[in-house]
Parts: C-alpha cells; sequence; structure tokens
C-alpha cells in the first residue's frame, strides 16, 4: 500500500473554514425543516425543537470529522532531543 501524500496546510486551512459555513446551515435547515413540519401537522413547537436538535448535533459532528481529519493529516512534531533552540 502506497502512503498517501501529504496534505497542504492551504487544504487543512480551508476544511476549518467551511466550518464557518456549515454548522450554522446544519442548524437552520434543521430547524427550517422541523418549522414546516410543525406547520403543517399544528404541533408547534415541538417538531421544530427536536429537528433543531438534529441540527445542532448534524453541525457539531461536522466539527469533530473536521478536527479529525486536520489532526490525522498533521504530521507528527519533530523531536528537538530535549533542546530548544
Amino acid at each position: 500500500m502506497t502512503p498517501e501524500p501529504p496534505v497542504a496546510p492551504r487544504a487543512r486551512l480551508l476544511t476549518l473554514l467551511s466550518l464557518g459555513f456549515s454548522v450554522p446551515m446544519a442548524i437552520v435547515i434543521g430547524g427550517g425543516a422541523g418549522w414546516l413540519l410543525d406547520r403543517w401537522l399544528g404541533t408547534d413547537p415541538w417538531l421544530f425543537l427536536v429537528f433543531l436538535g438534529f441540527g445542532i448535533v448534524a453541525g457539531l459532528r461536522n466539527v469533530v470529522r473536521a478536527a479529525s481529519a486536520v489532526a490525522e493529516s498533521d504530521p507528527p512534531p519533530e523531536d528537538t532531543g530535549g533542546q530548544d533552540s
């Protein structure tokens, strides 16, 4: 099996910056879906709250996935032999 090529720092940065868009969108989509279902079924505010919770969980899941992907792509720190110079 061939080793994977190193990930460019720009790619890691873009992965983390995309969270600024994906987390709020997951929350808005979840809340919006719950609001629409509440309006349709007349169950205010229960489905809104449930789907808002789903959106928050999905947003946090995106953060964890992105952080683990960036951590895996980070090269291990070099050992300086205990000398800080």
